[in-house]
């Protein structure tokens, strides 16, 4: 009997020992889902709770003007929520293009959500994964570059891999050219570094030909990667 307890208890301990970490992982990805939600409604009850204030001091000028800023912020927040469900396929590097019409509304939100040289309501990641659908190839690269700085995230360096062949391709210039390609082709071998199936990165460059013509001359051959 005392055996068969031993046994269970290290069937026990191995379970608990796998699912640790794989709960660790699904906690994070659910954190990570949540918090623009949780930041949203943070903000939304500051907004209810000055609104109220105002209400309960009779200042008419003031409620509208809070209630303007409120109806602002709220308009950007699903216009930003809205960017980050079409460019969820890119950032996932399930597909690199969009349908015109997809292009063309993704370009009407990020106007929409502006704010002079910034926008303060995406990450770099999505921002850049938008401008990259966008064609905005100069902005993409430079918010995916802020991105997969010091990232360990491979979607981000593919996606920065990406932006840097687009400008490759329409460089005139040989040496930026060259500079750009180079950019390219290390940001995408790092991120295949950090990746144990090389197969989702090896597909994305294939659908993306001006990353594949970028390693090509790189000499980096994405069949033998």
């Amino acid at each position: 009997m005392s055996k068969l307890v031993d046994i269970l208890t290290k069937v026990l301990a191995i379970v608990g020992g796998i699912s640790g970490p794989w709960g660790a992982y699904t906690a994070y990805d659910a954190l990570k889902f949540k918090q623009p939600f949780d930041e949203h409604d943070q903000v939304a009850k500051s907004y209810l709770a000055q609104i109220t204030s105002a209400e309960k001091r009779n200042d008419k000028g003031e409620v509208t003007r809070i209630r303007l800023l409120y109806e602002t912020y709220e308009e950007k927040w699903r216009a930003a929520r809205r960017i980050a469900q079409i460019v969820a396929p890119i950032e996932s590097l399930a597909t690199v293009f969009l349908t015109p019409e997809e292009s063309s509304h993704l370009n009407d939100l990020l106007v929409r959500t502006a704010e002079g040289p910034t926008n303060p309501w995406l990450s770099p990641k999505t921002l850049g994964a938008a401008y990259l659908a966008t064609k905005d190839f100069k902005s993409a690269a430079a918010q995916l570059s802020v991105a997969a700085q010091g990232s360990k995230d491979p979607n981000a360096l593919a996606l920065k891999a990406a932006a840097y062949s687009e400008l490759a391709s329409r460089a005139t210039d040989p040496r930026i050219k060259s500079k750009y390609e180079i950019t390219a082709a290390e940001s995408y071998t790092a991120a295949l570094k950090m990746k144990s199936i090389s197969a989702e990165l090896t597909g994305f460059a294939y659908a993306n030909p001006s990353l594949k013509a970028a390693l090509d001359h790189q000499g980096i051959k994405v069949k033998d990667l």
